[in-house]
């Protein structure tokens, strides 16, 4: 796992909680100071989400060319594989 992918995740998760937290707080309280830390806890979930979205790479492209195909052996219809006889 690639330690950008954890980085934008948990920033996108801190986001979220950021901006739900804060506006619990908000919606919540009378007091001006609480008040405050909700709407600067709503604005840095925004600003998280916006770096997430910034940073997201949408696609991935590899310089390596194509991968190789994967032979996989086809089997026909009645014949047992060896070695997989039944009653033995």
């Amino acid at each position: 796992m690639d330690i950008g992918f954890i980085f934008i995740a948990s920033q996108a998760v801190l986001g979220a909680a950021s901006i739900a937290g804060g506006i619990v707080a908000y919606r919540r309280s009378d007091r001006t100071g609480i008040r405050a830390l909700g709407a600067a806890a709503i604005a840095a979930g925004i600003v998280m989400w916006v770096i997430v979205l910034l940073t997201t790479p949408v696609s991935v492209t590899s310089e390596d060319g194509p991968p190789a195909p994967v032979h996989t052996p086809q089997s026909h219809p009645g014949r047992l594989p060896p070695g997989d006889r039944a009653g033995t």
